[in-house]
């Protein structure tokens, strides 16, 4: 009986070897690209701040920087996201033609990717994920007085999700 019931042992290690190894095949299919997602992220957070470090306003202050990935549309994509959130004297007008012109690289460096102004006071404020945004970044931030408070952001979107699961 125990040459038996070792034969029938290894048959189950082996059994259950195999049903291991797909299981995390499986996982690795579906998350093999999570970690190349952050470094792009990360590069392009990167090549916007050096872009904007010297066009700020003087006296402008830097409130949060932000970055997000994920899916913030209807469909299977990847989106890339950084700003920054900042306050200055300047008039609303005055801020948007100071930023009005200006472009910054995406991860790849291959395209330029617009730079967008959003004021806190703005409607799309209200709307997720713009929302959970101003309340991730200034939670306990009160606008300074005489002062507007925004988000000067340049985003890289419909991307291929390639397996990331943070896409769907």
């Amino acid at each position: 009986m125990t040459r038996e019931s070792d034969i029938v042992m290894r048959i189950f290690a082996g059994f259950g070897l195999i049903v291991f190894c797909l299981f995390v095949l499986l996982v690795l299919s579906m998350t093999w690209k999570m970690p190349f997602h952050a470094y792009q992220l990360r590069i392009m957070q990167i090549r916007f701040r050096s872009t904007m470090h010297s066009l700020h306003p003087v006296g402008s202050q830097l409130l949060a920087e932000m970055r997000q990935f994920g899916n913030f549309g209807n469909s299977n994509h990847c989106d890339y996201l950084v700003g920054e959130f900042r306050s200055s004297h300047l008039s609303k007008e005055a801020l948007r033609q100071r930023y009005a012109a200006v472009a910054t690289s995406s991860f790849v460096g291959d395209r330029l990717l617009e730079v967008d102004v959003y004021f806190i006071d703005d409607d799309i404020f209200t709307h997720y994920p713009w929302s959970r945004w101003l309340q991730e970044y200034l939670p306990h931030e009160r606008p300074p007085i005489n002062e507007n408070t925004y988000l000067i952001f340049s985003s890289n979107d419909g991307n291929p999700p390639d397996g990331d699961i943070r896409c769907h």
